[in-house]
């Protein structure tokens, strides 16, 4: 009987682990907790505090700035997340309104210098 296609993936990484760089298992173990980050950043937590509750236990075992670039790639960056990326279209970033008050104009008027 055919075995499920994540109980053979998970067959095949644990036959080859041995082989496979700490690199690539940082970032399994990242892509298995993406969810429970993303989720608690929306809920406001600090990515250090995040660091830290998954590190103390144990899910994730890399360093504070792996897990810093993990984010960024993978949640922060990630396709969809950014507004000028939507539909393919890429919009220009709006100018700032010009504040009210004292605007500097380097052509005096004559009515001005009298």
């Amino acid at each position: 009987m055919p075995k499920d296609y994540k109980e053979e993936l998970a067959a095949w990484i644990k036959k080859g682990e041995a082989s496979s760089s700490k690199r690539d298992k940082n970032l399994i173990t990242f892509l298995a907790v993406r969810a429970d980050v993303k989720a608690a950043l929306e809920a406001g937590y600090t990515l250090k505090i995040i660091w830290k509750h998954l590190h103390g236990k144990g899910k994730i075992l890399y360093n504070y700035e792996t897990f810093l670039k993990y984010v960024r790639h993978h949640i922060t960056q990630a396709k969809g997340n950014h507004p000028e990326q939507k539909a393919g279209v890429v919009t220009k970033p709006q100018s700032p309104a010009p504040l009210p008050g004292f605007t500097f104009n380097p052509i005096p008027k004559k009515e001005d210098l009298f």
